[in-house]
């Protein structure tokens, strides 16, 4: 909740050091929470404990929280933060859904960069595409989204990608973004959204009288 201290106890079980960073949290006075590894902090030795404390103050909203030593945030490491606010949303709704984005590939990061970093000529990269994942789950069988008929709901949606943008948007449906990146925006209603790496945006989306159809969003 706005105003409240956020707490994250981290214990290390990676055989390697590892940090977190809280994706758009301000650290007025506090840099040595924001977890680059050997800029800000030291890395959190594996098998060991560090606790950061966070106090979001005036800030609420949509982020998210991931690893910042070694790329880890591009094998996983990752998850959605969400700070309510205090005060009546710009716009009220009924219910709300968190939907994270990414991009995953086979190979862990350093894998890939030392692969690239061999070459002794960029032409012979053998290209590595990453397959797209919606809540942690291959797209094709990530659960549906059920819509009560009339319905307002408000989605926060998190691009955790660390190359690639991702658009998104739900066929036969208006989305009114009312957040972009942990602040409020003036009303604004698109067909879909372009999102690049660590971007996030809050949309409302009205759910149709009837049930009859079902829609891909996508």
């Amino acid at each position: 909740m706005q105003g409240d201290t956020l707490v994250i106890n981290v214990h290390n079980s990676l055989d390697v050091p590892t940090s977190i960073h809280t994706h758009g949290l301000f650290n007025n006075g506090t840099n040595y929470y924001d977890g680059p590894d050997m800029v800000t902090q030291c890395g959190i030795p594996p098998g060991e404990n560090f606790t950061y404390v966070f106090e979001t103050k005036d800030q609420f909203g949509t982020f998210w929280v991931h690893g910042h030593t070694r790329h880890q945030e591009a094998d996983g490491f990752h998850t959605p933060l969400i700070i309510h606010s205090r005060k009546q949303p710009v716009i009220v709704y009924d219910e709300e859904l968190t939907m994270t984005f990414e991009d995953w590939y086979t190979t862990e990061f350093y894998v890939r960069q030392e692969y690239i970093e061999s070459l002794e000529d960029a032409r012979t990269l053998v290209p590595n595409y990453p397959r797209a994942l919606i809540n942690g789950y291959d797209g094709n069988n990530t659960a549906p989204i059920t819509f009560v008929p009339k319905r307002r709901y408000r989605l926060r949606i998190i691009c955790m990608s660390v190359n690639n943008w991702f658009k998104f948007r739900i066929p036969g449906h208006k989305m009114t973004v009312i957040e972009a990146d942990g602040v409020e925006s003036m009303p604004l209603e698109v067909d879909g959204l372009s999102m690049g790496p660590g971007q996030r945006y809050s949309v409302i989306v009205t759910a149709h009288k009837s049930d009859e159809f079902n829609y891909l969003y996508n």
